[in-house]
C-alpha cells in the first residue's frame, strides 16, 4: 500500500503544479514554480543547505507546503503561489495592522508581505511561548519552518485525531498566550489549522494573524473561539469559551 505522500505528489503532478510547458516567465493560473519562485527557492536551499525537496505535505489555493531535508534534519518549505492568491481577501488582514503600514502594496509586494507576515507572526508567537512551528528563514515568497511530523507522514490535523478532547485545554492556553503575550489574534483558527505533534497542539497557517490593535481583532477572536467550540460540540464535548472571550476581549478593547 502506498502512503499518503505518494498520492499527494501524484495529485499535484496531475493538476499541473510542476508543468513548465507554458513557459516559466508567463503568468499561469496554478503554477507554483514560476521563474521568480524557483530563484527564491534555489537561494534559500543553498543558504540552509537543503539537500532535496521530499514530498508535498499540503496544498491549497494560496500555498503549497513541502517536507524537505536539510543538514540539521527535516524542514517544511512553504511556497506562496504568486498567481492564485486572492488579494481582496488579504487586505482585510493587512489594512489596520500597523506593523505593516509602510510595506509596498503592489500585487507582487502583497505576496512578499503575506509571506513575511507569517514569518513575523510565528517569531512573535514562539517568543511568547505559543506552540507554533519554529520559523527558520524566509526569502521572498518561500518560508522555511521546522517540520512537524514523523519520517513517514506529517503531523495530523486536530480533526483527524481519535482523542481531540485531550487537547482542548492546551488549545485555549495557546489562544490566551497568543493574545496576552504575543499581542496577536490567529484570525483563522479551526480544527484544520491545529496540528497534533508529539501529543501537543500546534497552531499553524498564521499569515492572516493580526495585532490586537487591529480594528477587527475582537471579531476575529470571537470567530476563532466559536470555531473551536463548534468543532468540539460536534464531537460531543461540552465547551464554554464565553468566559475566555470576555476576559481576552478586555486586552483588545
Amino acid at each position: 500500500m502506498k502512503d499518503d505522500s505518494s498520492s499527494a505528489l501524484r495529485e499535484l503532478i496531475n493538476r499541473g503544479e510542476f508543468s513548465f510547458s507554458k513557459g516559466l516567465g508567463r503568468k499561469t493560473e496554478s503554477l507554483v514554480f514560476d521563474r521568480g519562485t524557483l530563484r527564491a527557492l534555489f537561494e534559500i536551499m543553498n543558504r540552509l543547505s537543503i539537500r532535496y525537496i521530499d514530498y508535498p505535505v499540503s496544498s491549497g489555493k494560496e500555498s503549497v507546503v513541502f517536507k524537505a531535508q536539510a543538514g540539521g534534519g527535516p524542514v517544511a518549505v512553504k511556497i506562496y503561489k504568486r498567481s492564485t492568491i486572492k488579494f481582496n481577501k488579504l487586505h482585510e488582514y493587512i489594512d489596520g495592522d500597523h506593523r505593516f503600514d509602510s510595506v509596498n502594496r503592489s500585487r507582487s509586494g502583497i505576496i512578499l508581505l503575506w509571506a513575511r507576515k507569517e514569518f513575523t507572526n510565528l517569531l512573535e508567537s514562539r517568543r511568547a511561548g505559543v506552540l507554533v512551528p519554529e520559523p527558520i528563514a524566509i526569502n521572498k515568497n518561500v518560508l522555511v519552518m521546522k517540520y512537524l511530523g514523523t519520517v513517514k507522514r506529517p503531523a495530523p490535523q486536530l480533526r483527524k485525531v481519535d482523542d481531540p478532547e485531550t487537547y482542548y485545554s492546551r488549545i485555549l492556553t495557546n489562544v490566551r498566550l497568543l493574545v496576552e503575550r504575543a499581542g496577536l489574534v490567529h484570525a483563522d483558527l479551526s480544527e484544520f489549522n491545529i496540528l497534533i505533534h508529539r501529543k501537543k497542539p500546534y497552531l499553524i497557517d498564521m499569515a492572516q494573524s493580526v495585532s490586537i490593535t487591529h480594528p477587527k481583532a475582537l471579531q476575529f477572536l470571537r470567530r476563532d473561539l466559536n470555531n473551536i467550540s463548534s468543532f468540539y460540540a460536534r464531537s460531543g464535548i461540552v465547551t464554554n469559551v464565553e468566559a475566555l472571550l470576555s476576559e481576552l476581549g478586555r486586552s483588545i478593547e
